[in-house]
């Protein structure tokens, strides 16, 4: 009975291995709003987009939250977690996703 209990977490511990992988390699940029100011903690983007991001984050402020742009078919889909307006969301989905994936990422070949 040991070893089948072993055997599942194992199993378990490995999926989530997995998981955690997928989701890292479809990740373009991880972006921290604090009092209203933008940081890139992870990825990049082009110059452009932080820009616009960096005006709705901070009209009205918001206080905290976490900004994760993600690879979707076609495009960039953003994930927001913390207390963001509906309306300041939706302004962050329209500037990420009027932009192709090559002219969203920071370029970093020169």
């Amino acid at each position: 009975m040991a070893v089948l209990v072993a055997c599942a977490l194992g199993v378990a511990a490995l999926l989530l291995l997995v998981w955690a992988n997928a989701r890292a390699a479809i990740t373009i940029a991880v972006a921290e709003v604090r009092d209203g100011k933008l940081e890139i903690t992870r990825g990049g983007l082009s110059p452009r987009v932080v820009s616009d991001m960096r005006d709705i984050v901070s009209r009205p402020r918001i206080k905290s939250a976490t900004v994760r742009i993600v690879r979707a078919k076609d495009h960039a889909r953003v994930e927001v977690a913390g207390d963001v307006p509906e309306q300041q969301l939706q302004r962050l989905r329209n500037v990420v996703g009027t932009l192709p994936l090559a002219q969203l990422v920071k370029a970093t070949r020169r």
